[in-house]
């Protein structure tokens, strides 16, 4: 049964600044649980007892307040919503004085009721949605499970092929999810749920990665706008949609790699970061310290080396970026091929560096 205390207060104080007379809201009990005169709060009504069993407006007559518990002369409406009574609305006064009001009373207070049950449908159908998507991309569910609560949810499994995650460094209310909704224009059919504090969990009809890429800028753009956050977005790879967690795996890999200089992140672009990323921390110090060895506490020397080795500028050039005299980058890198015992001009020493460096950049 609907609990009608929820929203009865609501209702009171939508009616009182349309209508000058005092209201009521009266549960299926027959308690007052909402007035515009606070003296009546939980009292008895007999008078709504009548109006719900017969479910039509009825007046309440001089000689019914007389003889009925806690009823005042007026009208008393009852709501009835699928065929049954949920409570009831009272307007007190003259009969001459509140007839005009009643059928406008009754309709906007069972308006105002349908529209919270939808609601309140809604928040239960989104988080029976949110709970499969948890199971889902956790790998907690058989093919016949997925297929069993897609079915359930009315989800058209073949339409959807891989998952985006959106760090946004907020959490968003459920209200605020269904604007993101309406300001996205990947596809009508998009599903977003909230999937931690800061990160939002994207299921994506399948679309070209043009337009994916087009309309996630787009998308980025207005919720830094509208929502005044930093938006990163990663998009795991196209997969079935029982295979789906491999698409969130992909996606939060993505997310977590070093990549920065864009905040839209496709993992099927990456390469060394897929490398590097695959590394246990192990293999990667082992790594760093067979190449980098005894420079590795050096950081002026290790910046100085990353300069020359990712620029294809001249050694004025790069000494000026880093603030030093063309002298003293020679020296240093000179230094450097001393302490490492290797010709920094040998290809496959500097891609050997490069790598290192990487490595260094993320795990230390």
């Amino acid at each position: 049964m609907f609990d009608l205390q929820v929203i009865g207060f609501k209702i009171v104080n939508e009616l009182s600044e349309l209508i000058e007379q005092n209201v009521v809201v009266i549960d299926h009990n027959g308690f007052i649980i909402a007035s515009t005169d606070s003296k009546r709060l939980n009292q008895f009504h007999e008078g709504s007892l009548i109006a719900m069993k017969r479910k039509e407006v009825t007046h309440m007559t001089k000689q019914m307040a007389s003889s009925l518990k806690g009823v005042r002369e007026g009208m008393v409406m009852p709501l009835v919503i699928e065929g049954s009574s949920i409570g009831v609305i009272g307007v007190t006064g003259q009969p001459e004085e509140i007839e005009k009001y009643g059928k406008l009373v009754q309709k906007i207070t069972q308006l105002f009721v349908v529209d919270f049950l939808r609601h309140q449908e809604q928040a239960r159908d989104h988080r029976l949605f949110e709970l499969f998507m948890i199971d889902l991309l956790n790998g907690n569910l058989n093919e016949a499970l997925i297929m069993q609560r897609a079915e359930m949810l009315n989800l058209d499994m073949p339409l959807y092929d891989r998952i985006i995650i959106l760090q946004v460094g907020r959490r968003f209310e459920l209200k605020e999810i269904k604007e993101l909704h309406h300001i996205q224009f990947i596809h009508t059919q998009l599903k977003i749920v909230q999937w931690s504090f800061d990160k939002l969990v994207v299921l994506v009809p399948k679309v070209t990665r043009e337009h994916l890429t087009q309309s996630l800028q787009v998308f980025l753009r207005k919720i830094e706008k509208i929502y005044k956050t930093e938006v990163l977005i990663s998009v795991g790879n196209s997969h079935p949609f029982t295979m789906l967690d491999m698409s969130y795996e992909q996606a939060l890999m993505a997310l977590n790699t070093t990549v920065k200089a864009t905040q839209i992140i496709f993992q099927e672009d990456l390469k060394l970061e897929l490398l590097l990323n695959s590394l246990t921390k192990e293999t990667a110090k082992e790594y760093m310290h067979r190449t980098l060895g005894k420079i590795l506490n050096e950081e002026e020397l290790l910046q100085n080396l990353e300069a020359w080795l990712v620029s294809h500028d001249s050694l004025h050039d790069i000494a000026e970026t880093l603030h030093i005299h063309k002298n003293t980058l020679k020296y240093r890198l000179k230094k450097i091929e001393k302490i490492l015992q290797l010709d920094l001009n040998e290809r496959m020493h500097q891609v050997e560096l490069i790598l290192a460096i990487q490595i260094y950049r993320k795990f230390c």
